[in-house]
């Protein structure tokens, strides 16, 4: 009796609470993406961002155009973050937003495709998700994109539901605009015909039918599929001639990217669960968070093991919809590492952000369908390896020194290297700043889009020495630093101020 009573009290209060879980899990989401959003300085593309939206509107567009960009996202922020006055808590919010956005426009998905329990379970992980926070924290366009390529795929399933010319219209509207915040969105839109293919295979209605002329017509696009490719071409249109311009030049600006291997899609997944190191050390190929007294082939493969098994319990259950969200997820990650096998590298984890909220997704709908005990039993492992990850710090100095630099009204900055400069440019602004590369003393970056011709630069330490007002800012101790300059004396450096790593010398005379 006693049982009867406990299971009719939690059945009231959930019903009770019931229409206030979305609320909750995006309150949850936007506490966890706010929490101490402004305490990490700007890494390099961060601050390449921040320079770009200070500048003018023309030289702005100039700038984005030259560095292989699209224009939406900066537009954006250029227009939202000028109320903040450009500061990385104003940069950044809006990124944060966006990534509340994202969730929420996860669990209309994972509704409209199971239904609302599989979209709360599938908007909670994305919620607490390590990687999609902080994505959601930096000042970078993939919360944007991911945001409106989730949109785009609730609206392509409400198409294909209805078959109503509007569905696909809102769908294709999403996509260009995707199209225009990152060159990932136009890659992505492989996967809506592939989801058309898959929706029309796998129609119950005739499924057991046999191979013959109506089995190929599914695979001929449909007035809906076109015209909602006319209207993201409709919405890309005015940017095509810079496309082109830029996907011609790409390779040169993504060489950093290895090639792909099929591996590397669920070393990816482990990040999209737990994180990748912040900042500057996640820059390039960035791999996982490492883990206290845990090998990463561990995780790894007790990962890949996990979501075999949770796409083999799915694809049981329903296998239509199962395959439209691995074709979502899995199909997005198999056209990026086709293109890769063909020489187009962009199989990074940060572009391939979109992909990770479908995964999320696939996650949340699989908890939605398994009981209570195992639920709680996979979120308490999942708590347990998240205290174990190794954080390795990131770099708070520049945002300090911004707040003072005041104090060094009439003085001189000399920087250290390209990328710090770039750092510099949008703490310190460009008029007080030098460039001296200690390493490569000769370059002249000054063909860097977030640089500029503008750039002054000297060339040895005899330059920067013969400057009464020079104070020399870096990220590291100067004291056992190789440079090719060999005139660079370490002995004639005091160290006049210290912003946690961020470190500020003057030259003894």
């Amino acid at each position: 009796m006693q049982k009867v009573n406990f299971s009719e009290r939690t059945k009231r209060l959930n019903n009770f609470f019931e229409p206030y879980y979305l609320w909750l899990i995006l309150v949850l989401a936007s506490t966890l993406r706010l929490y101490q959003i402004a305490v990490r300085d700007f890494w390099y593309d961060e601050a390449f961002t921040g320079v770009a939206v200070k500048e003018k509107f023309p030289d702005m567009l100039h700038m984005i155009i030259n560095d292989i960009h699209p224009p939406l996202y900066y537009v954006s922020l250029k227009i939202f973050s000028s109320f903040f006055d450009y500061s990385v808590y104003g940069i950044r919010l809006f990124s944060a937003i966006l990534g509340v956005l994202s969730v929420w426009a996860v669990y209309l998905f994972a509704k409209e495709l199971y239904d609302k329990r599989a979209g709360l379970f599938a908007a909670f992980v994305a919620a607490i998700s390590p990687f999609a926070i902080q994505y959601s924290q930096e000042a970078r366009m993939y919360s944007m994109l991911s945001f409106l390529l989730i949109m785009a795929a609730y609206f392509f399933l409400k198409a294909l539901k209805t078959n109503e010319t509007k569905n696909y219209i809102f769908w294709g509207v999403f996509l260009g605009l995707a199209g225009l915040t990152h060159y990932m969105g136009i890659v992505f839109s492989a996967t809506f015909y592939l989801v058309y293919l898959v929706w029309n295979i796998f129609d119950e209605k005739d499924h057991h039918q046999e191979f013959g002329f109506q089995t190929l017509k599914k695979f001929i696009p449909s007035a809906g599929i076109l015209w909602g490719y006319f209207s993201a071409l409709l919405v890309f249109s005015f940017w095509i001639e810079k496309f082109y311009r830029h996907i011609t030049d790409l390779g040169d600006n993504l060489k950093w990217v290895r090639p792909a291997n099929l591996g590397d899609i669920f070393w990816n997944i482990q990040m999209f669960l737990f994180g990748t190191p912040l900042g500057e050390m996640s820059s390039g190929m960035p791999n996982p968070n490492a883990f206290y007294g845990i090998q990463q082939t561990s995780v790894l493969s007790g990962l890949t093991v996990l979501i075999t098994g949770i796409i083999i319990y799915l694809f049981m259950k329903d296998r239509k919809k199962t395959a439209v969200l691995l074709v979502f997820s899995f199909g997005f990650f198999g056209i990026v590492y086709v293109l890769s096998l063909l020489g187009k590298h962009y199989f990074v984890s940060r572009y391939l952000v979109p992909g990770a909220y479908f995964i999320f997704t696939l996650l949340g709908i699989w908890l939605s369908r398994i009981r209570w005990r195992y639920v709680t039993s996979t979120f308490a492992l999942y708590g347990i390896l998240l205290f174990f990850v190794a954080h390795l710090g990131f770099s708070t100095g520049w945002n300090i020194l911004q707040a003072n630099s005041g104090k060094y009204k009439n003085k001189n900055f000399y920087i250290l290297t390209s990328f710090d400069y770039v750092i510099a440019k949008y703490y310190l602004g460009e008029n007080r700043l030098h460039l001296y590369n200690i390493d490569w003393p000769i370059y002249n970056p000054s063909y860097w889009a977030a640089i500029g011709p503008n750039l002054k630069r000297v060339e040895s330490f005899d330059a920067v020495a013969n400057d009464p007002n020079a104070l020399i800012v870096s990220n590291t101790p100067l004291v056992s630093k190789h440079s090719i300059d060999q005139s660079f004396s370490y002995g004639r450096l005091k160290l006049v101020d210290s912003y946690n790593n961020i470190l500020v010398y003057r030259i003894k005379k």
